[in-house]
């Protein structure tokens, strides 16, 4: 018998993002695992009805408690510590042995916690970001946080503390390169695999009158959506475009102000927040994705659309640097100056906005790579797989 535990703080099967990679972590496993085992999880927002319904025989929640008086806090960094502690100490309250620990949300490599104090468990940190950062040149798109948490990684990369810390997890992993260049003797692994509801999507592609542009994410300053509206001002007006973009947040209505005076109103959408069940529809209608994103850490949209077979116009950093070896896009290089990153940003939407067969051949080779090698199968064994095969599991 084998006793798992996961740490999986924002973890949900009706959200996306960092909410439904946890969950499929949980949902994963629990096919995977003997009998006669038990996976432990600790989290914030998971509910015992959904292990319910989602029927996950092997799944125990352990609720942490005391969180209440906390929330003053909001829920930021501050909170997240706390949370870590209690829901350790809870842990250890249960008296149980737990052979193998994973600790994957937040996906913060900043916080690895206080699981491996615990005794005789194999211990698993990540995949993690977090060590991405904006481009120097476009920093003033970025609110005052982007500049704190690069102080806050630079002293995690100095600090023996941190150091000391890490090095008693059996593995790291880092979702991107730039995090795995802070977290000492990391391995590399995308944090975001695809979902098995967009898996093998198949579907007939209609062709737009317009070419349609999608963007997805909260609306904040480090999604890059004003930086993506002064991408979009530099596009020649003659070609028939239109970009939606769905989500909320903070900067809706600075961002409604800027489309009106940048004169895109006739071009650009915001459509509002949409739920998790409906996004599949929305990829299928549009034509190529573009992620504005400042300092992404990963980025499950992306997944999703080439999911869906749509090109990708993005930063060539974090997970987008991946895909770009795959050619899964156009990537923008941000060693550049402002004005030159802008212009060539404009021009990659432009060059796919002309050019059909390209964008075929683009949103083919992502829709590839993610059915490929993407999978949470793949994703299951690099983790568990060792483990596994040493205590009888499947692999």
């Amino acid at each position: 018998m084998v006793n798992y535990l996961i740490q999986a703080y924002a973890c949900s099967g009706h959200q996306g993002g960092e909410y439904a990679v946890s969950y499929g972590w949980l949902t994963h496993l629990d096919k995977m695992v003997k009998e006669e085992d038990t996976i432990y999880v600790v989290s914030l927002t998971l509910t015992q009805e959904e292990i319910d319904n989602s029927n996950l025989r092997h799944v125990k929640l352990i609720k942490v408690g005391g969180m209440e008086k906390f929330k003053f806090f909001h829920y930021n960094s501050i909170y997240y510590q706390i949370w870590q502690w209690k829901a350790y100490r809870t842990v250890l309250q249960l008296g149980k042995q737990i052979d193998f620990i994973h600790v994957y949300s937040l996906s913060d490599f900043r916080q690895p916690g206080y699981w491996y104090h615990l005794k005789n468990a194999y211990s698993v940190f990540g995949p993690v970001g977090g060590g991405q950062v904006c481009p120097k040149s476009l920093c003033e798109y970025d609110d005052k946080y982007g500049k704190v948490h690069n102080v806050i990684n630079s002293i995690c990369k100095w600090n023996p503390w941190y150091k000391n810390n890490i090095k008693h997890y059996s593995r790291t992993y880092a979702c991107n390169t730039e995090t795995k260049g802070l977290l000492p003797n990391s391995k590399l692994l995308v944090d975001v695999p695809l979902n098995d509801d967009f898996k093998n999507i198949v579907f007939d592609k209609q062709e737009n009158k317009n070419t349609t542009l999608l963007s997805v994410g909260r609306l904040i300053n480090k999604k890059g959506i004003l930086f993506l509206l002064d991408i979009l001002v530099r596009i020649n007006p003659d070609l028939n475009w239109q970009l939606f973009i769905y989500g909320d947040g903070e900067q809706k209505y600075i961002i409604e102000d800027r489309i009106l005076q940048l004169g895109l109103q006739k071009k650009v959408f915001l459509k509002g927040k949409i739920s998790y069940n409906k996004i599949s529809d929305v990829y299928k209608r549009a034509d190529i994705f573009v992620l504005p994103s400042l300092r992404e850490s990963g980025g499950s949209v992306l997944i999703e659309a080439m999911a869906h077979k749509l090109p990708v116009v993005a930063l060539n950093m974090a997970l987008a640097k991946i895909l770009n070896e795959y050619k899964c896009g156009l990537f923008v290089d941000t060693a550049q100056e402002k004005s030159e990153i802008l212009e060539q940003f404009a021009n990659h939407i432009s060059t796919l906005i002309k050019n059909s067969k390209l964008r075929y051949e683009l949103g083919n080779n992502g829709y590839s790579y993610v059915n490929n090698e993407l999978t949470w199968d793949n994703m299951i064994k690099e983790v568990y797989g060792n483990f596994m095969e040493n205590n009888g599991g499947i692999y």
